[in-house]
């Protein structure tokens, strides 16, 4: 479209501009192809403008949309975080329920991020397994770290079971027997609070108090219970039977079950196991470096010891020794501990004096005897020498007494019975009468027999 020349400023007009005609368009613009737009005045109130509907409902499925899939996203994450606690703390479950160092171990490294995400159930439970740690295994560090993780789960509402758990076990390292068995009865029927029940009774010297937990943890088939039940029934001597049984299940779930290898070694040295499967459970102890701990090694090469000197093996008892790596104490100890053992008959009684690198919680028998080994036996006496013959003896035999035949005592024969049987032998040397009278007829003569 051609444009309008513009207006000639000298052509202006004179009137005066006025607020409508300020307003108002030119008259170049004032065309169909332009839009008015309202300038609002100061006296309207503003408007906001209009937005379409279809805009608007785009919008709405757009917010909703972001809207369902945090909520998905937050839904799954905590989904996969719940799964991953219940996975996590069935596979921790399964590795106490060992009752070994390496179990309680593998337990607390794979609960250690669990406990960030859970410190209530993760976090209690991991404190378990670092209170048996310390409790069972003297690892202080183990310890620290688990009175650190009690914080948190011992303020909660509800305390988780295995948190009471962690604290009965710290109180029974540190040998307090009431707070230990208060902190085992607020856990609960769980196989581990009997057991530690159980165990607190025993430390206590009430073995009678300790029979019905131990059962209960026992039929639950937990390895901790049935050894300690078959060290009940060892030392009561009630059923040694009995003990044996639970000593081989225990080992058949928990292979490298401490208490279980020791209680079996003693009913062997007691003559009531066979030395071969005990000394298999001791060999199985004694070969575990990385997971069993050195003060178990160590009780299981006493043990072992002491059978293979009971066989007359001092080669192989030395060789279960050298295993070992005992320091030079515990190495002096440990001969005397094992000759000792193998010298003592009837029931199993612990040898006292033991060294520290060589306790266990384990083998916790109450030491009776002295750490002093029997003397040797005598040496057998020598053999007798030859008896000198005659020739190099240079002299002649004694001649040999001639053979008597004995008379019959009490019967005197008779007058008649011996004239009878000087008749009877012909040639025979004449009775003692005969003789008298024919010695009497030589010396009197013809007068002397006139007379007479």
């Amino acid at each position: 479209m051609p444009r309008s020349p513009l207006p000639d400023p000298s052509e202006a007009s004179d009137e005066p501009l006025s607020s409508e005609s300020f307003h108002e368009l030119p008259p170049e613009l004032d065309d169909e192809e332009f839009d008015v737009v309202d300038v609002p005045t100061g006296d309207e109130p503003l408007r906001a403008p209009r937005v379409p509907r279809r805009q608007l409902l785009a919008a709405g499925v757009g917010v909703a949309a972001v809207t369902l899939l945090a909520g998905g996203l937050l839904g799954y994450r905590i989904h996969h975080r719940r799964a991953v606690l219940q996975e996590g703390l069935a596979r921790a479950g399964a590795l106490l329920r060992l009752d070994t160092a390496a179990g309680y171990r593998g337990a607390a490294r794979l609960l250690e991020p669990l406990a960030e995400l859970d410190p209530l159930e993760a976090g209690g439970t991991r404190a378990f397994a670092l209170a048996m740690l310390a409790a069972d295994y003297r690892d202080a560090a183990a310890g620290r770290t688990a009175e650190l993780l009690l914080v948190e789960p011992m303020r909660a509402d509800e305390v988780p079971a295995r948190a009471n758990l962690a604290a009965a076990a710290l109180a029974i390292g540190r040998r307090e027997a009431g707070d230990a068995m208060t902190a085992a009865v607020r856990a609960g029927p769980l196989p581990e609070a009997r057991v530690l029940s159980a165990r607190i009774a025993l430390l206590a010297g009430n073995v009678a108090a300790a029979v019905e937990p131990v059962q209960a943890a026992a039929e639950a088939g937990a390895p901790a219970g049935l050894a300690l039940r078959g060290d009940i029934l060892r030392r009561t001597r009630r059923d040694l039977g009995a003990a044996r049984a639970s000593y081989a299940a225990a080992l058949s779930a928990s292979p490298a079950h401490p208490r279980a290898a020791f209680g079996l070694a003693k009913l062997a040295l007691s003559g009531n196991a066979t030395s071969d499967e005990a000394e298999s459970a001791l060999r199985r102890l004694l070969e575990d470096r990385e997971g069993t701990p050195g003060p178990e090694r160590g009780r299981a090469a006493l043990h072992l010891a002491a059978l293979r000197l009971r066989a007359g093996d001092r080669t192989a008892a030395a060789a279960a020794l050298d295993a070992a790596a005992l320091d030079a104490s515990a190495r002096s100890w440990a001969e005397r501990g094992a000759a000792v053992e193998a010298a003592q008959r009837g029931p199993y009684r612990a040898v006292e004096g033991a060294p520290a690198g060589i306790r266990s919680a384990s083998d916790d028998d109450p030491p009776v005897l002295a750490a002093v080994p029997p003397p040797p036996p005598p040496p057998p006496p020598p053999p007798a020498p030859p008896a000198p013959t005659a020739r190099a003896a240079g002299y002649a035999p004694a001649p040999k007494a001639k053979a008597t035949t004995a008379k019959r005592p009490g019967v005197k024969p008779t007058a008649k019975a011996k004239a009878t049987s000087a008749k009877k032998k012909p040639g025979s040397a004449p009775a003692k009468g005969a003789k008298r009278a024919a010695l009497a007829k030589r010396t009197a003569g013809p007068t002397t027999s006139t007379r007479h």
